[in-house]
């Protein structure tokens, strides 16, 4: 019996990228939604593809009952809540969850995105049935589906989710770098740059990165940050994303089932991620591991 429909509506990080280079994986930013089937509806973070799942709700006949869970507040995760068009219906009904930040709370923090200087509607002009709900890194529960949270490695307050529901377990870890990353004295033109990288990747002895294999821990589904080849993050070390060599690390250490690369950067076209993907299958393979491996796409479903 499946527990679990997942269905992507916007894997891209930081900024859309609508044209020809991202017809496949397309351009969206976060958005994901997750079905308990017969139970709770979650939708993981409200980036710019929130927009074509909601026109996609428009189309039901009974009324949206939903929780939309938010990792971060940065743009690329909460900027098409405003075009959510389910959100007008007074119908409809929505628990927008997330962590406050160090002096805002939640409910001001998407308050202020929708303030007339930046958008002609206010979070008050939504006539839905709109609730807050501030978690922290905890446990908690959503009618009949088990919550845990986790913080990550990404400027502000940025949460990971693990969503069990009838033994099967979905994460989604949208922005998170590794908590062992390189220190400065790494970031040079050094040769050996690459191999002290994944000499690090491959030896996670940290207690923040063992606390992060642990919350992952047998998933059915990993959906992870998988922005950068390795040669990438050697540039961006402490912006919050994670190369993808890290990523399948974590997802074998973790013995997880699934592993679904994910928060794509806006300069890689499809070729890129094409490649990326290859890449991630040629390490598991190389380490005779069983995990099924994929890049997300916009419009991707998954049943687990």
């Amino acid at each position: 019996m499946k527990s679990f429909k997942i269905k992507f509506w916007g894997v891209r990080g930081s900024i859309p990228t609508p044209g020809e280079a991202s017809l496949k994986y397309g351009g969206n930013t976060s958005c994901v939604e997750l079905q308990c089937l017969n139970g709770p509806f979650i939708i993981l973070d409200a980036g710019t593809g929130i927009r074509e799942l909601g026109k996609s709700l428009l189309n039901k006949k009974n009324s949206v009952n939903a929780y939309i869970f938010l990792s971060h507040f940065h743009w690329d995760h909460i900027q098409g809540l405003p075009f959510f068009h389910p959100a007008l219906n007074p119908q409809n009904s929505f628990t927008i969850v997330g962590s406050d930040d160090a002096a805002i709370k939640l409910d001001q923090i998407i308050s202020f995105q929708m303030d007339p200087t930046y958008f002609p509607i206010t979070i008050e002009d939504m006539r839905a049935n709109i609730q807050f709900r501030s978690i922290k890194e905890q446990q908690f529960e959503i009618e009949s589906a088990q919550i845990q949270t986790i913080y990550l490695n990404h400027p502000g307050y940025a949460l990971g989710y693990r969503i069990t529901y009838h033994d099967k377990s979905v994460i989604y870890i949208s922005d998170n770098e590794p908590f062992n990353y390189p220190t400065g004295e790494m970031i040079s033109s050094k040769k050996d740059d690459l191999s002290k990288i994944e000499d690090i990747f491959e030896n996670l002895v940290e207690d923040k990165d063992e606390k992060l294999i642990h919350f992952c821990k047998n998933a059915d589904v990993l959906i992870h940050d998988s922005q950068f080849f390795q040669e990438e993050y050697l540039k961006k070390v402490a912006w919050g994303h994670s190369p993808f060599n890290y990523t399948v690390q974590l997802a074998m250490k973790s013995m997880v089932k699934k592993l679904i690369l994910f928060h794509h950067d806006p300069d890689h076209d499809d070729k890129t991620i094409d490649h990326l993907e290859s890449l991630s299958k040629k390490i598991l393979k190389n380490a005779n591991q069983s995990v099924d491996c994929f890049a997300a796409r916009e419009g991707m479903i998954i049943y687990i």
